[in-house]
């Protein structure tokens, strides 16, 4: 890529950056006196467009999805090579996949499982519906190559399904073809940073089939199907483990970026009998990673790096909002909150 094409973009970014929640605002929604005021203080951010009625409380997740829309549609249109940034867009489609394959096999209405599909996907769900419920050949409207892949990886997933009459493979299928994408994309852009963070995504992947798959007591051929082979991690060094006690996977990784992730999620499962501590670990790490792309001056990274803030942004005012509906002192609202990015 030609970094220097992406000048426009990057300072149309750092604007954009200044309307992101700020701590002020950030505190002053958590000691609202209730949930209706902490939603009103919405007006005062970038995601005003669509504040709608402060009376409907649940709406607020409508509110926060339309503003990443908005941000997602809008990076589409100021970037060149917008293909790259399919690394941000397809996680929201092979999610949407998920919920539909399953929707179908449990004999779900789009109906009962529209409320849970991401509209800033690359693929409209509308469109992923009629493909997948409706078995309708649709066309996706973008590069035939990933459209190709895309529909592939829906039936190779639903073939899986159909096999072993097993939910679980659905996810294990397409969150290896996600990573496969990704990967390549990054390799295309020849950008490092890139790179390492789709690396880095497939690793903990990878440590959350270990966890989950141990965890379950599922067989070691459910690991080897679902490993992804281009991280950092050596496949080896899961085999040997899951072999093992899982409290052994800890030292196992002693010498990885990832040895403290794994010692904490599995207390974390231990104490709360969930898998929440895991993921919230794995997003912190990346995380902490993207934050490095603020100090790069030109290329994808500004990009990338704003959208995560957005969505950060997204995960925290939901985090207040579920506070606030249920009553939560801001004491306690404030122990489960990410950190703004």
């Amino acid at each position: 890529m030609d970094i220097t094409q992406f000048a426009q973009s990057v300072a149309w970014i750092r604007v954009l950056e200044t309307k992101l929640l700020n701590d002020n605002e950030l505190e002053r929604m958590i000691l609202a006196r209730n949930a209706k005021d902490a939603y009103k203080i919405l007006n005062e951010t970038d995601y005003s467009t669509h504040i709608g009625d402060t009376e409907n409380l649940e709406s607020f997740t409508d509110v926060i999805n339309a503003g990443l829309k908005d941000t997602k549609d809008l990076i589409v249109k100021i970037v060149p090579y917008k293909w790259v940034f399919n690394i941000l867009w397809f996680r929201y489609d092979f999610h949407n996949m998920k919920i539909l394959l399953k929707a179908k096999h449990s004999k779900k209405s789009y109906d009962d499982v529209k409320q849970y599909l991401y509209s800033f996907a690359a693929v409209n769900p509308d469109v992923l519906k009629k493909y997948i419920l409706d078995n309708e050949n649709i066309g996706f409207g973008f590069e035939e190559k990933y459209e190709k892949y895309l529909k592939a990886s829906v039936k190779l997933a639903e073939a899986d399904f159909n096999k072993h009459n097993d939910p679980q493979l659905i996810d294990i299928v397409l969150d290896k073809r996600f990573c496969k994408v990704i990967n390549e994309i990054a390799l295309e852009s020849g950008n490092e940073f890139l790179i390492k963070f789709t690396k880095k995504y497939i690793d903990l992947k990878n440590i959350e089939l270990f966890i989950r798959l141990k965890i379950q007591k599922r067989e070691e051929a459910l690991l080897h199907k679902g490993f992804i082979n281009r991280g950092y991690l050596e496949k080896f060094r899961f085999v040997d483990a899951y072999r093992k006690d899982i409290s052994d996977f800890a030292e196992s990784m002693r010498h990885t970026d990832y040895a403290n992730i794994i010692r904490d999620a599995v207390k974390g499962y231990e104490d709360d009998m969930s898998f929440v501590k895991l993921d919230k670990l794995s997003y912190d790490h990346l995380n902490d990673y993207m934050q490095r792309a603020k100090r790069i001056s030109l290329g994808p990274e500004p990009v990338f790096s704003y959208f995560w803030a957005k969505k950060n942004n997204a995960l925290v005012v939901r985090s207040v909002m579920v506070g606030k509906l249920n009553n939560v002192e801001p004491e306690q609202i404030k122990k489960i909150i990410r950190n703004l990015y």
